[in-house]
């Protein structure tokens, strides 16, 4: 039973994940990213809220690890944290209205390989405090995951673009 509810609290994260990612993937595509630009909208990306929340499920993790139900608390409120992240992106004004394009697409396959890391540990481990502070690292550095598979599209696309221009 406990796996199968470790199981359903990925679900609130990968929406709130891909949320992120395809706003931080809108944003990329827009400006040019660089130290200023950081320095810029820093607070727009590592956002306080998601901090304290994050700081509140290390706090039960760390310092209640041998209550009677604290395995149950620590998955409910990871769930809960990223179904409230999640639906508070409704509302976050920085939000970008335009669309994902067609070319994005290779991105966002490059994010859910690396999105399939963590889930793929806690199967092979079983160890789901451990995936969900990876977890919430992801979602804490979602725009350089973004970066990191916006580059690593990037790279694919000029090695095919290469060898396509050598077969001719």
């Amino acid at each position: 039973m406990q796996k199968f509810l470790v199981y359903l609290t990925f679900i609130p994260w990968f929406l709130y994940f891909i949320e992120t990612a395809k706003n931080f993937i809108k944003i990329t595509r827009k400006t040019t990213i660089n130290k200023k630009w950081f320095k810029e909208n820093f607070l727009n990306l590592f956002r306080f809220d998601s901090l304290i929340l994050f700081g509140i499920f290390i706090f039960f993790a760390k310092f209640y690890k041998h209550a009677d139900q604290i395995k149950l608390v620590k998955i409910l409120l990871f769930a809960a944290i990223n179904l409230y992240l999640y639906i508070n992106t409704y509302y976050d004004k920085n939000k970008r209205k335009n669309h994902i394009e067609a070319k994005d697409i290779s991105t966002i396959l490059i994010i859910l390989i690396i999105m399939l890391i963590p889930i793929i540990f806690y199967i092979s481990t079983g160890m789901y405090t451990i995936t969900y502070y990876i977890l919430f690292g992801y979602n804490f550095f979602n725009i350089l995951i973004v970066i990191l598979s916006e580059s690593i599209n990037d790279f694919i696309l000029k090695i095919v673009k290469r060898d396509s221009n050598e077969s001719k």
